[in-house]
């Protein structure tokens, strides 16, 4: 908790800083904007914290976004109606983290190789069913709905990352699965001793995070008007670092969907504010990997002080 009060406060910071130094940041679109920019990333980064907990790792998620929002585009334009496009999409997206699931639970492979196996896989079905090429669905009325519609005032997509964070901060806080995926994340080998069936947890862990990661491709597409083979690109490495950077330690056993949630806008209020300032896009690379290390850092410090 207080390592997220933390990472509030260099939130509101940052904030301060970059509406002193630029009179652009406060404006209600770039508010609006920075919201927008973070729903997708926030539906990732949701999965990934859970599988962060239980100490593993998902690098397909960027790819598997790819995937399924390019067969959702395809599927609308060759005249599938659009909630089977979607039913498709996200039933890709599980499929895709019950493979992961399957291989790391049932051959104890590490989840960095398989993960990693499947972000290069989904990249390439995503290249060869489009041929490389982007697919358009600007026009589609569900998808302009969820692009550009407002609920109460409140943009869809944003409204749909808002009620996604609640949930998942329901399951982790007062479910049995929730605590489940803490236990085996602090100590795997207790957690089994203790009757819990670690391997069905993770296997539900990764198909979650999969689940997501289709939502997030629908939600990509929207936005984009189109499904494009290069979508979600170096999306799981940002979505990993929102997770560290809102307190969830890549050892296992902690971390809250709302901490990942101010790392989610920490990143983006750092990206829009530096673009406002017109900092290099060489050097902004360089700032957020000094972000990213640092909080990792803090993580491996509070680690050995809690040992």
């Amino acid at each position: 908790m207080i390592r997220n009060n933390k990472v509030l406060i260099a939130l509101l910071l940052l904030c301060l800083f970059f509406s002193v130094s630029s009179e652009q940041f406060l404006r209600l679109d770039n508010i609006m904007n920075i919201f927008l920019q973070s729903s997708i990333m926030g539906i990732v980064a949701i999965g990934m914290t859970f599988v962060i907990i239980t100490a593993g790792i998902d690098l397909g998620v960027g790819s598997v976004v790819a995937v399924s929002g390019m067969f959702i585009a395809g599927m609308i334009s060759s005249g599938m109606p659009i909630f089977v496009a979607i039913l498709v999409g996200l039933l890709i997206g599980m499929l895709s983290g019950a493979i992961n699931g399957f291989f790391i639970t049932k051959f104890n492979i590490a989840p960095f190789i398989v993960t990693l196996g499947m972000m290069s896989a989904a990249r390439s079905i995503t290249l060869v069913y489009s041929d490389a090429q982007t697919i358009s669905v600007y026009e589609d009325p569900f998808l302009q709905f969820l692009r550009i519609g407002e609920i109460a005032g409140i943009p869809v997509m944003i409204l749909i990352t808002i009620v996604m964070f609640f949930i998942a901060h329901y399951i982790l806080s007062n479910t049995v699965f929730g605590r489940h995926v803490y236990a085996i994340g602090s100590n795997k080998k207790a957690a089994e001793l203790s009757g819990i069936n670690v391997k069905r947890i993770e296997m539900m862990v990764y198909i979650i995070a999969g689940t997501l990661a289709g939502l997030g491709g629908l939600m990509m597409t929207a936005r984009l008007g189109s499904g494009t083979p290069l979508a979600g690109t170096n999306l799981e490495l940002m979505a990993i670092a929102a997770v560290v950077i809102g307190g969830t330690s890549l050892s296992g056993g902690k971390g809250t969907v709302f901490g990942t949630l101010i790392g989610v806008l920490l990143i983006n209020v750092l990206n829009t504010g530096m673009n406002l300032m017109n900092i290099s896009s060489h050097y902004q690379g360089l700032i957020m990997g000094i972000v990213i290390i640092l909080a990792a850092l803090i993580d491996s410090l509070s680690n050995k002080k809690a040992n």
